[in-house]
């Protein structure tokens, strides 16, 4: 994600408005995106997942602002439907999450150099949903273990290091 990208959300959060609180991705395409980024950033002993972090809306945001990453995801998530109906004959969010995983694999197969728009789709959405995991209140304070800007105003002595400024 670029960092103007990023500004643009954060922007459009600090404004938010009726029409920013409507979904541009419907309720079943979402569940497809939450599922897809809760198997990249799974739950561990560490901290909650991409799930409990609600990556999916921060996705759903961001495809908002930028109308070729929405086509490119509304597409994407196409393809991950077509592909669970090729594979195991049902619609991803039937699979069992061993399916959905192996679905997941299969599109991260060629990471470096995806050869296929299933795969493409992979390689966009994955940056976002590290990018919304680790600005999210999850991600700050539970895995990166930011605990806010902490001042210790009495051992600051001041930018002067003489002995009569120090009292």
């Amino acid at each position: 994600m670029e960092r103007r990208d990023l500004f643009k959300i954060i922007a459009a959060g600090a404004v938010a408005s009726p029409a920013l609180s409507q979904s541009v991705f419907s309720a079943h395409q979402i569940a497809i995106l939450d599922r897809i980024a809760d198997i990249i950033i799974p739950t561990d002993e560490q901290s909650p997942g991409a799930h409990e972090a609600g990556v999916a809306m921060y996705l759903d945001l961001a495809a908002s602002l930028n109308s070729q990453r929405l086509h490119a995801w509304m597409h994407g998530i196409e393809l991950v439907e077509a592909q669970s109906n090729s594979v195991f004959s049902k619609p991803f969010l039937e699979c069992t999450r061993a399916q959905q995983e192996q679905l997941v694999e299969l599109m991260a197969r060629n990471e470096g150099q995806p050869q296929n728009d299933l795969e493409r789709f992979f390689t966009s959405l994955k940056p976002a949903v590290v990018d919304g995991y680790r600005n999210s209140e999850i991600g700050v304070k539970q895995f990166m273990r930011w605990e806010g800007n902490q001042y210790e105003i009495a051992a600051w002595k001041g930018a002067c290091n003489h002995p009569e400024h120090q009292s």
